[in-house]
């Protein structure tokens, strides 16, 4: 059937009532590719990375800025080719967790990044997105953090018994009275020891290869994870429990209940010479290294105003120095201490750990944090993209004082964007995260867990940043304890050139 030309012209208008609800919906498809090679060219060199295709797959409102002015995110799907070789695992260079925020990514959103490093020619595949702010000149990019989406865990199943203990446990919960707030803490603080206690006891019935990790969310606990799946699935039994952190997992090891733990390297070092907060349990001397899996930076982290410029200004001044007994609370100290600053010198010192420091940040009645946690955090990811931080470096002469022989520091630099609107290095210090075991560690068990860990788990398709940085290359950097005497054995025989193939003349008939 013919179109008439009335339909043409009402068609037509329509087409450019589309175009101008485009128009103010967002950039258009130039506009997101422009701002999204800019990206890659100042986070990465010139060169590096070249956007080969770009598809704009539309947009949705943000939330208004300080200000008043209209957000919007521009979603899109891209294809990005590697101009030279680059290695995302590297401790020296941008790491997957930052570039997909980069991108406006998630990790799951970003494909063929390679575990081992990526060639010249290699592409990688991105469903990422770009955030504008409309202004006077026009829609300008923002930084916007987009935190990934959990995923919630199963819990255990009961039979008739433990289904009748479950029961009475709600009953107590149920009449709580006048309490009702400290009753509930009570009982939830028992049974989260007693559900840990029960899945040890359970495990080791089952002789299994038991890994301690650490709080929920954390990169411990997601390493420790995906090593015990692992392990499982090529037939050893195996599983992951959760922790308080470093301090409980040696004491979990000390105590027997499990096989392996994540520590960082320090905190061991503390243990196996009876160091504090180790002193009354004494000596430690059996705990050995697997592998130094990734850095952890010492992050200090000031109000976005904040005329705070060093270390040594710290002074007087309101400082989180994390919680007592933490690894982090340790290098706050440490940090203090070679800046020559006694926590009696500062204004005010609080022990709440990086969230609790920054939400005291916010509030003005804190100056500055100090924590060590993995990069990017994405706490600080969220804070930096509404610009309400800013991250203080460490002098060169503060850094080597650090990082002397036996002390477990390495010197690193945060690369440019690896937090938002981060435009240069920051140079700082990270202790590393260790997956230690007791020296009696069967040589087998040894052997499993090493090839596991560095030839069988995709940690980047996983979406473990950290675990993303585990390479062999980087296995004995920072390394504060001995390495068991099977570790030595792997590493040294991967290290070794193959057998030569037998010469002509050895393999000639009647030889």
């Amino acid at each position: 059937m013919p179109i008439s030309s009335r339909s043409l012209v009402v068609l037509g208008a329509v087409l450019l009532a589309l175009l101008l609800v485009g128009c103010a919906e967002g950039p258009d498809e130039s506009g997101v590719t422009q701002v999204v090679q800019e990206r890659l060219t100042r986070a990465l060199g010139a060169d590096t990375m070249e956007i080969t295709s770009l598809r704009r797959l539309g947009s949705g409102p943000l939330d208004p800025g300080a200000d008043g002015r209209q957000r919007r995110i521009v979603y899109y799907n891209a294809v990005l080719t590697f101009g030279r070789d680059l290695d995302f695992s590297s401790w020296d260079t941008l790491n997957v967790a930052a570039f997909s925020t980069l991108l406006g990514a998630t990790e799951r959103g970003i494909e063929g990044l390679a575990q081992d490093g990526n060639r010249a020619g290699d592409r990688v595949y991105v469903r990422g997105s770009v955030s504008f702010e409309r202004g006077a000149e026009g829609w300008m990019p923002v930084d916007v953090f987009r935190p990934e989406v959990g995923v919630a865990t199963a819990g255990p199943a009961g039979a008739a018994e433990s289904r009748r203990i479950i029961e009475q446990i709600n009953a107590l919960l149920a009449n709580a009275g006048d309490h009702s707030l400290e009753r509930e803490r009570i009982i939830t603080e028992v049974l989260d020891s007693a559900y840990t206690d029960i899945t040890l006891r359970l495990d080791r019935l089952d002789r299994a290869l038991i890994i301690a990790g650490g709080s929920p969310d954390g990169e411990y606990a997601r390493v420790a994870q995906l090593l015990a799946a692992e392990l499982i699935a090529e037939g050893t039994l195996s599983n992951a429990v959760q922790s308080r952190g470093s301090k409980e997992n040696l004491e979990l090891l000390r105590a027997g209940k499990v096989d392996i733990v994540l520590v960082q390297n320090n905190v061991a070092a503390r243990a196996m010479l009876g160091g504090e907060p180790f002193a009354a349990l004494g000596p430690q001397y059996d705990l050995q290294a697997l592998a130094s899996l990734f850095p952890e930076p010492l992050h200090l982290v000031v109000a976005a105003d904040s005329p705070i410029g060093s270390v040594q200004e710290l002074v007087g001044k309101r400082v989180d120095i994390g919680n007592p007994g933490s690894g982090s609370y340790l290098n706050a100290v440490a940090l203090l201490a070679a800046a020559g600053i006694d926590p009696a010198e500062l204004g005010a010192v609080y022990e709440t750990g990086l969230a609790g420091g920054l939400e005291l940040l916010d509030k003005g009645e804190a100056d500055a944090v100090i924590a060590t946690i993995g990069a990017p955090a994405r706490a600080l990811q969220q804070a930096a993209a509404q610009g309400r931080v800013r991250l203080l470096p460490l002098g060169a002469e503060l850094r080597e004082l650090l990082t002397r022989e036996g002390t477990g520091y390495v010197p690193i630099e945060l690369p440019a964007s690896t937090y938002p609107g981060q435009r240069e290095p920051v140079p700082t210090v990270a202790v590393t995260a260790l997956l230690a075991s007791g020296d009696a560690l069967p040589k087998a068990d040894v052997d499993r867990v090493l090839t596991a860990l560095f030839d069988r788990i995709d940690f980047l398709r996983a979406g473990s940043a950290a675990g993303s940085l585990i390479t062999r290359a980087s296995a004995r950097i920072g390394l504060t304890i001995p390495l068991h005497p099977a570790a030595i054995d792997y590493y040294e025989r991967l290290s070794q050139p193959p057998p030569r193939s037998p010469s002509p003349e050895t393999t000639r008939p009647g030889s």
